[in-house]
């Protein structure tokens, strides 16, 4: 059986009107990755207003200037890849 693949993928909003989509791995599909945690925590933040958040995602580095950020979301992605069917060979006469 083919491995599962466990992906969360963040849509951060901005004000100019741009989302921007990050995917991030995840051991679970339901457990949030620590990423996603430490963004909410400085989004809450009043004092974390100038600072710019940094995410390194599977396509590599993301970065947020947290003034700009109007909203986000997470959603849990499982990726199963399909079973490789064996390689028909073709006989000649």
């Amino acid at each position: 059986m083919a491995e599962v693949i466990h992906i969360q993928r963040v849509t951060i909003h901005l004000k100019n009107g741009t989302n921007l989509a990050i995917d991030l791995k995840a051991e679970e599909s339901q457990q949030i990755n620590p990423q996603i945690a430490a963004f909410q925590g400085v989004l809450a933040d009043p004092e974390s207003q100038e600072k710019v958040f940094t995410f390194q995602g599977i396509r590599g580095f993301s970065w947020v200037r947290i003034k700009e950020v109007v909203a986000f979301d997470a959603v849990p992605l499982i990726f199963t890849p399909a079973e490789k069917e064996p390689a028909q060979t073709s006989q000649t006469k």
